[in-house]
Order: C-alpha cells, then sequence, then structure tokens
C-alpha cells in the first residue's frame, strides 16, 4: 500500500538519497460525496459540523483538504518539522490550521527526541490520515477513527527503534496537552496526555499497539483512556489489515461509557488498479440508557494510479444503524426513523509531492 509519510510524520521523499537540507512536500484531496439519507448528515468526525445529505447533498467538505509540510535537516542530529493543513472544521471553515509543528534531536542513531506539537499515534494511520494518497480507501473507516478526536499532543516525545529477534521495534511515549473545539464552539482542554506506542515489523507483517490516557476537563472524573490493536499482511500482491480499538470516557455527570470498534480491509493490486472492500462496526459495551451510537458499513471501491503521486478513488458504503440508533449520524431531523440504512458514494482524487 503507499505510505507518503513513515511513522515519525515525516514525508518519505520522492527519491533516495541523502536527505536535502530543506524540503517543503504538498498533498491534498479533492472529494465529492453524496448520501441516500437526506434528513441526517454523514460527516467523517464529529469536529464537522455539518456533512453529506441534509445540509449539502452532494458535499465535498467531508473530505477535501489541502496540506503543506517544510521539513528541515539542520544538523545531522537537529531537525525540525512544520504541517499546515486546511480542511474543513468546526466552524465550517477551511481556515489553515498548524497541525504538527516540532523539532527533533538525535541522542543516538536510533534514539530521539521531539519537543512542540506532535501527531499522536493512536491508529494505524494517524500519520496518514489526512494524506489521501497515504491510503487505500476513501478515508480511514468511521467507525473506528471517530472515537478519538484527539490528533495533536503539545508537549515531548521520545522515541526508540531495537530489534528482538526477526523483530523490528518502532517505540515512542508521549507526554504533553492539547485543547479541541467542538462544533459548539467550545474549548475541550486536555491535559496529562500520555501515551504509550509500538509498531513492530516482521517481513511482510507488522503489528501496531498504543495505550493512552488523559484528564478532560468535561468528564467527571476526568480520566479518559485509549486502547488500540492493529495489524497488517502486505506481501505485495494483496493485503489485509485489520484494527481494534475501545475508548473509555466519562460523561459530566459521571456515568462510564465505553465503546469497541473495528475493521477488517482488503484488497488486490492489479497493475495500476486496486479494488478494496472491508466491513467495520461499532458497538457500545456499556448501558447509558440512552439511545447507543452504533452501526455497520459494509465498503468496496477501487482505486487507479494513473500516474506516480496521483490517484483516482470510487466508494460506496452501505451503513446500517443498530436497532434504536442513529448511529453517527449529525443534525439528525427530528421524527426521522432510528435503526434505518443509508448509502454514501464517494469520489475523489489525491496528490502528493
Amino acid at each position: 500500500m503507499p505510505n507518503a509519510v513513515d511513522s515519525a510524520g515525516t514525508f518519505q521523499p520522492p527519491e533516495t538519497g541523502q536527505a536535502p537540507r530543506l524540503t517543503l512536500n504538498a498533498f491534498g484531496t479533492l472529494g465529492m460525496a453524496k448520501s441516500s439519507q437526506d434528513r441526517a448528515d454523514y460527516t467523517f468526525d464529529n469536529l464537522q459540523p455539518f456533512g453529506v445529505g441534509r445540509h449539502r447533498n452532494p458535499s465535498p467538505d467531508i473530505d477535501s483538504r489541502l496540506g503543506a509540510q517544510l521539513t528541515a535537516n539542520l544538523t545531522p542530529q537537529l531537525s525540525a518539522l512544520l504541517q499546515v493543513v486546511s480542511e474543513y472544521s468546526w466552524d465550517g471553515s477551511y481556515r489553515p490550521a498548524v497541525t504538527w509543528a516540532n523539532v527533533s534531536y538525535a541522542l543516538a542513531p536510533d534514539l530521539s527526541l521531539r519537543l512542540g506539537r506532535i501527531g499522536i499515534a493512536s491508529f494505524m494511520a494517524s500519520d496518514s490520515r489526512r494524506v489521501g494518497y497515504s491510503n487505500v480507501t476513501a478515508r480511514p473507516p468511521i467507525e473506528v477513527y471517530r472515537l478519538l478526536v484527539l490528533r495533536e499532543s503539545d508537549g515531548i516525545d521520545a522515541r526508540i527503534r531495537f530489534s528482538t529477534g526477526d523483530f523490528k521495534h518502532d517505540l515512542s511515549v508521549l507526554y504533553g496537552r492539547r485543547t479541541v473545539i467542538n462544533t459548539r464552539g467550545q474549548h475541550v482542554h486536555s491535559t496529562d496526555v500520555g501515551g504509550l506506542f509500538d509498531t513492530i515489523e516482521h517481513g511482510d507483517f507488522s503489528l501496531h499497539l498504543a495505550v493512552e490516557g488523559r484528564h478532560v476537563d468535561n468528564q467527571n472524573p476526568p480520566l479518559g483512556m485509549f486502547y488500540s490493536l492493529g495489524a497488517t499482511y502486505d506481501p505485495g500482491r494483496w493485503f489485509i489489515s485489520s484494527e481494534w480499538v475501545r475508548a473509555v470516557n466519562n460523561d459530566a455527570k459521571g456515568l462510564k461509557i465505553t465503546r469497541d470498534a473495528a475493521y477488517v480491509l482488503t484488497g488486490i493490486h492489479i497493475e495500476t488498479l486496486t479494488p478494496f472492500a472491508s466491513v467495520s462496526e461499532l458497538r457500545p459495551r456499556s448501558d447509558t440508557g440512552q439511545p447507543p451510537v452504533a452501526q455497520r458499513s459494509y465498503a468496496a471501491g477501487l482505486r487507479w494510479d494513473p500516474m506516480r503521486h496521483l490517484d483516482l478513488k470510487i466508494q460506496v458504503d452501505h451503513i446500517q444503524l443498530s436497532s434504536n440508533s442513529y448511529g453517527t449520524l449529525q443534525n439528525v431531523t427530528p421524527g426521522t426513523p432510528r435503526g434505518s440504512s443509508l448509502n454514501v458514494l464517494s469520489l475523489m482524487l489525491d496528490f502528493f509531492y
């Protein structure tokens, strides 16, 4: 599968060789989606105020974005990174935002420290979720990837690479804080954000593990936890990947809310074409006394790479909402029946350079 960024959030240069002193990369997605449901909005994550369906149908908002990343290799040990992304955000604008801004110092060839705004490796596709070219599908499965809105941390992390036998580890620990603005314009403060992450590789197989905790000011008690486990097998001709996550939070009244989500994705590479299919599910693990946020999605699509650094995708999602649930739909029109289903058609062009 294409991968334009490595596990440190650094773009892979198009050509091999010694890294230049200053590198500017650009990436973007031009997307359009259409939904069969016109009484509610289908969104990629819950920081998007509107989506496709009720407010705009078709809509370019849930997938379209433009980003740039500047990497400066100041010395053999010291580098700096700045990433700016323009995408549909909480206030309905495409105002550019600084997503990553950090400096990295290599204490040894396989040990480094970073300080600043750092991407959190919560998922297998955390570093590439905004780089559509790096993803085979139109977007990472929303059932899994919308369970954690915290994508970056302002703080510090340490990263070490080592081997145990034939297994290569990329291990990091992180500590920091971050404020996220939700669609109501409220500032949600996360402090004491801590995490342990490990990517393990053995031949064509890779495994990703993450454990995170944080204090959130709108929870009672404030502690929130997140766990994920993902695996990929990619021998070249075909691939299969799967990911499981669990989010544990508390509401303002002290009620514990636990949700699980998982997906399985597979595809085949046929020259410049990659047909793929996936199934994903979000389900509650605790009874809150309220209608559950639960759904299952089936997706199928085709990726075409007509030239280097550019792809075209078409994807159809069938979303089945669980009984008595609106699932992840937002801005639902009063009186809309629960437990229904919808289809979403997505077309997009991704580029990376």
